[in-house]
């Protein structure tokens, strides 16, 4: 049943600790689980929560984008009436870029911020990995008036949590909520996983006032600056969601799909997740092929040894050539002979016979997109 929520997808995430996997791609397709891109995620909960209207907030490298997602006929918003509405930048007239922010962006679209026929908005990313339902954080939102609603995760032991330094917390000080960065010296917070409910009329007011004042460049920042001046209030997402912000955050989170339990509670607890249906043929595992714990995609050929690794479509792996604790995206040829440890190996990649690479667990070597290694 579809609800009075307008989705909206703030592609505007920044990119500074995964640059390796982002410099032909936004980080939303990031390729993931050997089929799946980083914002099926989104879209599908939202989908699967009653959202019908969903709007993409997009800065630049359109072309991954428009590829994957199309129309969206894969999660059913390809419709005359609300369905998913892609929003470009305007170029800059003189050197012909991509303005800096996503503030230009949403200015750039303010007719179509202003036409939104829902009352509520919820604001997200596409960089955090979970099966969500936002259906009672957006009936609790309505129940207690609030202007502003923060999703958030409870993190205990978070001193440990070395992955979460630096990213934003909520605290509550005089009745009033702050978002500040995570130092590493609390035990116990609130985790902001930049997903905001919000009326129609108060998201269109903060980006009236920050396009108007012009003293920020970035959405988020426009919000969390004008916390003060409503109602707001906080709802903890019980489910798991791991953020994807990093190298090392995505790595963790890929190989986590190798847990029965958590793949089952992933792609399935409140909704399937979709994505961009394309066929391929069964993979074929030749004779003295060995494959323990890992995700193989179809239309792969076989040959060696594969272990604790996800291998998506198309890949190639060769006589005698080990690949263990890596993540190895499509199109791409593991020659005979060749060894991978820790490694994330990006699409259209060659690496040649008897070619050993090697990361750790705490760094994985990363190959990028089209390289050769003879």
């Amino acid at each position: 049943m579809s609800i009075n929520l307008q989705g909206i997808i703030n592609l505007g995430e920044r990119e500074d600790y995964i640059r390796e996997l982002t410099m032909n791609r936004p980080l939303a397709t990031i390729p993931f689980a050997g089929r799946y891109r980083l914002i099926d995620f989104t879209l599908s909960n939202m989908v699967n929560s009653g959202i019908d209207s969903i709007s993409l907030i997009v800065k630049n490298k359109f072309h991954s984008l428009n590829d994957h997602i199309g129309p969206g006929k894969d999660w059913d918003l390809d419709r005359k009436t609300g369905g998913l509405r892609i929003l470009y930048p305007d170029m800059q007239p003189d050197l012909n870029l991509i303005s800096v922010g996503d503030i230009p962006v949403v200015r750039s679209n303010l007719s179509h911020f202003s036409s939104i026929k829902k009352d509520y908005i919820l604001l997200t990313r596409s960089n955090y990995i979970g099966n969500i339902n936002y259906r009672p954080a957006f009936e609790e939102h309505v129940k207690k008036g609030s202007d502003i609603t923060i999703l958030t995760r409870h993190i205990r032991n978070g001193r440990a949590r070395v992955e979460l330094l630096g990213m934003d917390i909520v605290q509550k000080r005089n009745n009033s909520y702050t978002i500040g960065r995570n130092l590493g010296n609390q035990n116990d917070f609130d985790l902001s996983i930049e997903m905001f409910i919000m009326k129609k009329s108060v998201f269109l007011r903060i980006i009236h006032d920050a396009i108007e004042e012009g003293a920020e460049a970035f959405l988020k920042k426009a919000i969390i600056s004008r916390l003060g001046e409503y109602k707001v209030s906080t709802y903890t997402i019980e489910d798991d969601i791991l953020p994807i912000h990093s190298i090392q955050q995505y790595y963790n989170a890929s190989l986590a799909i190798l847990d029965p339990a958590y793949a089952e509670y992933l792609f399935y607890k409140h909704g399937k997740i979709y994505t961009k249906a394309k066929d391929a043929p069964s993979t074929l595992y030749a004779a003295g092929s060995e494959v323990n714990h890992s995700l193989i995609a179809n239309g792969c050929v076989i040959e060696g040894t594969v272990e604790n690794s996800i291998i998506f479509r198309d890949v190639h792996i060769g006589r005698g050539a080990v690949v263990r604790n890596s993540i190895v995206f499509q199109d791409t040829d593991i020659s005979t002979g060749a060894n991978l440890n820790y490694c994330i190996v990006d699409k259209f990649v060659h690496v040649g016979k008897g070619k050993v690479l090697m990361g750790d667990g705490g760094l994985p070597y990363v190959i990028k997109k089209g390289v050769s290694i003879r």
